[in-house]
């Protein structure tokens, strides 16, 4: 009885390989450490950008005109806690 080399019953401990996809919009091969690094500096500017401003206005920017944003920043207000005040920071 030979063995197989279709795997059958064989469990590979490799985990599958990164090809660096996921991460651009271009679908082009960029290597892991550069689409890190891009994510990084992005989620750096998001939030300094983010905690420079006001919840509502980073929203309209979005799009979100229709949401009663007023309202969403009258309930934070309300809540106990580091995080709705964080969000509400700036609010005029």
């Amino acid at each position: 009885m030979a063995k197989s080399k279709s795997g059958a019953g064989h469990t590979s401990t490799r985990a599958p390989r990164s090809r660096g996809r996921g991460l651009t919009v271009t679908h082009q091969r960029v290597p892991s450490r550069l689409a890190k690094r891009r994510l990084g500096e992005r989620l750096k500017n998001d939030t300094t950008s983010f905690n420079l401003g006001n919840l509502a206005d980073k929203l309209r920017k979005e799009g979100y005109e229709e949401l009663p944003l007023d309202e969403l920043q009258d309930r934070l207000s309300k809540m106990p806690g580091p995080l709705a005040a964080i969000i509400l920071k700036g609010r005029v």
